[in-house]
C-alpha cells in the first residue's frame, strides 16, 4: 500500500490551521462578494458603524449583516464593541487590511467557483461544463500565483493578503475533497492507492481536471496532499452549506425567512444534508477518544447501576454510537455480559436522512440498533415516542451527543435575564438579530428542559 507519508505534529498543527483556513474561505467567498457590491464592505471599513443603524442605511437584515461583519472581526478585518445589547463594529487602520483590502475583489473568483461547483459531488459521473474549468483554471491561477505561501507549510505568519490566498484555496479544493471522500465511502483515505479508487469513480474528465489541480498546487504524491485528503470529511460540513452561502444576498437584503420558504415537513433548502452528515461522522471521530473513560467509568459501574443503553441525540451516522459500542465491548465490565445485559443503542436525529445513514451504517458492521426522529428542543416528545415505540424510558439510558446544542431552531427565553452577556458572538433567527443576552438564557432553558432525562444516568457531551 503506498501509505500517506508520515507528518510531524509541528506540520501536522500548522497544516491543520490552513484547512480551517479553507473552510473559512467557503464563507468569505460567499459572503464578500456581496457586502463588496452593496457597498457595506467599503463603508465599514472606512469608518465602521452601529449594526443597526448599518442594516437601516443600507436595507439590510440586521441580525444576518451582524453574522456577516462578525465574520470580518474573526479575520482581523475589523474589531467590535459591545454594550447595552448594542454592536458597533470598528476599522482596523494598518497596512496589513490596506493590503486585504486591496485585493477584495478576489472573493469574486471564489464565489463564481462555488456557483458552478455546488453539488458537484453529488454527480460524480457528470463532468463539468466549459464554463465551469473556466472559471476553476482562473481560480486556481490566483491560488498558484500567490506570493509567500508557495511551500504552503505556515500559516501563523500569513498576512491577511496571504490568507486571502488560503481561502481561495480552500474554497476551490473543498468541492474536490468532499467529492473524493464521498466515494470512497465512510471511511478515511490513508495512502494514494484509496484516492486513485476514488478517482475511478469520477468522470473522465473530472478525473483529469483533479489531476490538473492537485499538479498545479504540487499536492500530487506529497505528504501535504495527502493529509488534505486523508481529512476529507473534515470538509464536509461546511461544503455542505455552500447554497447557503451562496444565498447570501438573499438573506442580507431580502426576506429575513428565505431559508423557510420550503414549508414544513419539505427537504432542507439551506444545507446538503447527506454530505453533512458524511462529514460530521468523518470528522467528528478524530474527538470521540475524549470520551472513552467516562464510557469505562459508566459500564464499569455495578451492573444494576448501568444505564440500559446509550441515546444519541444527532445520531448522524451513528458513527459516535458504533465508537461507544466499541469501548464498552472491549474495555467494560458490560461488554463481558452483553447477552445478560444487552446494551440498547438509539439514535435519534431531526433529519431522515441522518436516519437511514445510520440505519445503514449498523447495518454494515453488524450492529442492532433504534432509530427514531427526534428534536434536539424537545426532550419531552423524544421521551414520550422512544416509550411508545420501543418501551424504554429516555431517563433509563444514558443521553449523549455532539456538536449538537448550537445548532437547535432558536426559541426566546420565557424569563428575562438581566445580566451582562459574556459571548461575543454573532446569533441570527430569521434577518432578526438576537440580543446576546437572551441567547445565553435560551441555552440554558434549554438545557434545564433536558435536566429530567440527564438525572439519573448523566448528559455527555462533545
Amino acid at each position: 500500500m503506498n501509505s500517506f507519508p508520515p507528518v510531524t505534529k509541528d506540520l501536522q498543527r500548522q497544516w491543520r490551521s490552513r484547512l480551517f483556513f479553507h473552510l473559512d474561505g467557503l464563507a468569505m467567498s460567499g459572503v464578500i462578494p456581496v457586502l463588496d457590491e452593496s457597498g457595506v464592505l467599503e463603508e465599514v471599513i472606512q469608518s465602521g458603524g452601529d449594526v443597526d443603524e448599518l442594516a437601516s442605511l443600507f436595507g439590510a437584515n440586521p441580525g444576518y449583516l451582524n453574522v456577516g461583519l462578525r465574520m470580518l472581526c474573526s479575520q482581523g478585518i475589523l474589531d467590535a464593541h459591545y454594550g447595552e445589547d448594542k454592536v458597533t463594529y470598528i476599522p482596523l487602520k494598518n497596512p496589513d487590511v490596506t493590503g486585504w483590502t486591496r485585493n477584495r475583489h478576489l472573493y469574486h473568483k471564489g464565489r463564481a467557483w462555488l456557483e458552478q461547483s455546488v453539488g458537484m459531488w453529488n454527480c460524480p459521473q457528470q463532468p463539468l461544463s466549459k464554463e465551469a474549468m473556466s472559471v476553476m483554471r482562473s481560480l486556481l491561477g490566483e491560488v498558484v500565483s500567490a506570493e509567500g505561501i508557495g511551500d504552503r507549510t505556515t500559516n501563523q505568519m500569513l498576512s491577511l493578503d496571504q490568507r486571502l490566498r488560503v481561502h481561495l484555496e480552500g474554497a476551490l479544493m473543498a468541492p474536490w475533497m468532499v467529492m473524493l471522500g464521498t466515494a470512497f465511502g465512510t471511511e478515511a483515505m490513508k495512502s494514494w492507492d484509496d484516492v486513485s479508487q476514488a478517482t475511478t469513480q469520477l468522470h473522465p474528465q473530472l478525473q483529469e481536471a483533479w489531476r490538473e489541480v492537485m499538479d498545479a498546487l504540487g499536492w500530487t504524491d506529497s505528504a501535504l496532499g495527502g493529509f488534505f485528503l486523508q481529512r476529507a470529511a473534515a470538509y464536509g460540513v461546511t461544503t455542505s452549506y455552500t447554497q447557503t452561502f451562496l444565498w447570501t444576498n438573499e438573506l442580507l437584503f431580502g426576506d429575513g425567512s428565505w431559508l423557510w420558504r420550503n414549508g414544513p415537513g419539505k427537504a432542507e433548502i439551506h444545507v446538503d444534508r447527506t454530505l453533512n452528515v458524511w462529514g460530521s461522522g468523518g470528522a467528528h471521530q478524530a474527538y470521540f477518544s475524549h470520551l472513552d473513560q467516562v464510557v469505562k467509568d459508566v459500564f464499569n459501574a455495578p451492573l444494576d447501576e448501568q444505564p440500559l443503553g446509550i441515546c444519541d441525540m444527532g445520531c448522524g451516522n451513528g458513527a459516535l454510537l458504533l465508537h461507544m459500542l466499541k469501548v464498552i465491548e472491549s474495555d467494560t465490565l458490560r461488554g463481558s455480559h452483553l447477552d445478560e445485559w444487552p446494551l440498547m443503542l438509539v439514535g435519534a436525529d431531526f433529519n431522515q436522512e441522518a436516519l437511514v445513514a445510520t440505519a445503514d451504517h449498523f447495518r454494515q458492521k453488524g450492529v442492532k440498533g433504534h432509530f427514531i426522529w427526534g428534536d434536539i428542543g424537545d426532550p419531552d416528545q423524544l421521551a414520550l415516542d422512544l416509550y411508545e415505540r420501543h418501551g424504554v424510558r429516555l431517563g433509563d439510558l444514558m443521553n449523549v451527543r455532539s456538536f449538537l446544542d448550537h445548532n437547535r431552531i432558536y426559541n426566546p427565553p420565557i424569563i428575562d435575564r438581566p445580566e451582562e452577556p459574556v459571548s461575543s458572538g454573532a446569533f441570527s433567527f430569521r434577518g432578526e438579530r438576537l440580543k446576546l443576552r437572551n441567547v445565553e438564557q435560551s441555552l440554558k432553558e434549554h438545557l434545564m428542559k433536558w435536566s429530567p432525562y440527564a438525572a439519573q444516568h448523566g448528559l455527555l457531551m462533545i
